[in-house]
């Protein structure tokens, strides 16, 4: 997306400054969007009941899948031996499915049920329907904006890291 605006170019010192205060409101959109109060209102919104360890291991497989728990653990930067009983609690229920690793069959990869997709679903539309009452006195135009330009930042991310 890169600059958008007619305005002429301004020097490092402002982009700085701008950059800075965008990397403000991140910090408080991300302690939000983890906090223990936010998930728990996802939670209680979607009408499932999954412990929050439970929540956050599933939204981590849905985004990472096929994938083993090891490689999860590292990502989430915990020992493997906390995940185990929040997968066993998720495939009990059905919400993830396990096979073999076809690069070692001595190991196994995770993947998110049919069940587990539609838990899933309801989780997001949760989260955005909370996202939409926090911005209830937004114009529809401002939300837009928004996310077009968020969604070109998450695009800088996965292109830069």
């Amino acid at each position: 997306m890169g600059r958008t605006s007619a305005n002429p170019p301004e020097g490092p010192d402002e982009q700085r400054e701008a950059s800075g205060e965008v990397a403000s409101a991140l910090a408080v959109v991300g302690n939000w969007m983890f906090s223990t109060a936010a998930r728990r209102r996802i939670m209680a919104a979607s009408g499932l009941e999954l412990s929050l360890g439970d929540y956050t291991l599933l939204a981590q497989i849905s985004q990472h899948a096929p994938v083993r728990l090891s490689v999860l653990a590292d990502l989430m930067e915990v020992d493997k031996s906390t995940l185990t009983p929040p997968a066993k609690r998720l495939q009990a229920r059905g919400f993830i499915v396990r096979e073999p690793d076809p690069a070692d069959a001595r190991a196994q990869l995770v993947s998110v049920s049919r069940a587990g997709k539609q838990a899933v679903r309801k989780l997001w539309q949760a989260r955005a329907a909370i996202v939409a009452e926090l911005m209830e006195d937004w114009s529809t135009a401002d939300i837009k904006n928004l996310a077009t330009h968020l969604a070109a930042f998450a695009e800088a991310i996965e292109k830069k890291g």
